[in-house]
């Protein structure tokens, strides 16, 4: 299960700069979150492949692309995705950009957003200018209300804080998110943020947040919907007095890459486990396969199977779903070799049920809240790792009163 530590009264990262505002897009609950950092700080992006993306995830797109690229805001708000908008969707986005880049006297280009919440609505800028204009924020550097201002159907707030070492500097990483619901591969209705202070180029960021996205964000899945909105962000103030990274491949960086690898595996669990109406996470590590490809797929396979789903959320041992399942992934496969394990039990080997097969065993490890599915399949030394949860009622009434 994941723990997440206990709330930081301060922040730890220099020159990283967090306000909390209540704007009145949703009601009377903080929905909008600042960001500021200082001049130079270094960032870097992945987003949906939706081919229907939001107004704020086309702009971000396009200023991550850009040569040299750096950040002095973020403005994040929930409870409007600001997606398929058409122009006016654009236009929101532009005026946003151009409020924050005269206040705080920066250039259009290193100002970045973020919308989540209902697709199809209008989004009015006003309620976010006038805001950030003329309100105080509820709260100030406090990483728990940051996370909890991004909120839609989360039930928690989602961060992780950690220390790593590079050279002899002592490296801070905080990273939040929220996601609940229509998360997919090509990440899911999720917002990420990992903040640093590690003098480090963009570039060098964005070659790592790639690399660490396919092993974490990009291998969950709670409904098998992709989102119109998802970002995430790896982003540096550049304010440790290191020597500036710019070689990825630095032996140096190792920790610091492992690290940011922890951290987005975290997060990525925390939002699998709030899956919406979600009573169980589940591990499925398909290992032995063809390719690297195919054991993802057939991973992903599993996980997205809505009768795997219920049986475990049932605690069913229908272990014959597994099967089905392995077998709509239409990757290559020899039935006679595959062998599947839930937690220490063995259910199949050589094509058929195991023969020491115990449906009491079976039956008893599925009342654990995290289940763990690997499988076998004989083929060849590739492996993949993918995370879920268990369907449930409560996934239906939720989304059926999402608007409600």
């Amino acid at each position: 299960m994941i723990k997440k530590k206990d709330p930081i009264k301060k922040l730890q990262i220099n020159g990283l700069d967090l306000k909390v505002f209540k704007s009145g897009i949703k009601k009377n609950i903080s929905d909008l979150l600042l960001i500021t950092f200082p001049k130079f700080s270094s960032i870097s992006g992945v987003f949906t492949k939706s081919k229907t993306p939001s107004a704020a995830v086309i702009d971000c797109k396009n200023k991550i692309n850009l040569k040299n690229s750096s950040i002095r805001c973020l403005v994040v708000n929930s409870g409007n995705a600001n997606a398929f908008t058409g122009i006016k969707g654009t236009k929101t986005v532009n005026k946003i950009t151009k409020f924050l880049a005269n206040l705080y006297d920066c250039n259009e280009n290193e100002v970045f957003s973020s919308s989540t919440g209902v697709i199809g609505e209008e989004l009015n800028p006003l309620k976010i200018t006038s805001c950030i204009k003329n309100k105080q924020p509820l709260f100030v550097n406090s990483i728990e209300e940051a996370a909890k201002s991004i909120m839609t159907t989360d039930t928690f707030p989602k961060y992780a804080i950690s220390k790593v070492k590079y050279k002899n500097f002592e490296v801070n990483v905080i990273g939040i998110a929220k996601g609940s619901g229509m998360i997919a591969p090509n990440m899911g209705t999720m917002l990420a943020y990992i903040f640093t202070d590690l003098n480090i180029t963009s570039k060098v960021l964005q070659r790592i947040l790639n690399h660490e996205n396919d092993k974490s964000f990009n291998s969950i899945t709670v409904d098998s919907d992709t989102s119109t909105s998802d970002t995430c962000l790896l982003i540096s103030t550049n304010q440790l007095k290191n020597k500036r990274i710019n070689n990825f491949s630095d032996k140096s960086l190792n920790n610091f890459k492992k690290c940011i690898s922890n951290i987005m595996l975290n997060l990525a669990k925390q939002i699998v486990i709030d899956g919406e109406g979600a009573k169980k996470i589940i591990e499925i590590s398909v290992e032995k396969a063809k390719t690297v490809t195919s054991a993802k797929k057939i991973a992903f396979s599993i996980a997205n199977s809505p009768l795997v789903k219920t049986a475990i959320s049932g605690e069913d041992a229908n272990w014959g779903r597994i099967v089905m399942a392995i077998g709509k992934s239409y990757e290559p496969i020899n039935q006679n070799k595959i062998k599947i394990k839930f937690g220490k039990y063995l259910v199949t080997k050589n094509g058929m049920k195991y023969s020491k097969y115990s449906e009491r065993n079976l039956s008893e490890y599925l009342k654990k809240k995290e289940i763990n599915i690997s499988v076998d399949m004989g083929m060849g030394n590739y492996k993949w790792t993918v995370y879920t949860c268990d369907l449930t009622e409560q996934y239906i009434r939720i989304n059926a009163d999402y608007r409600s």
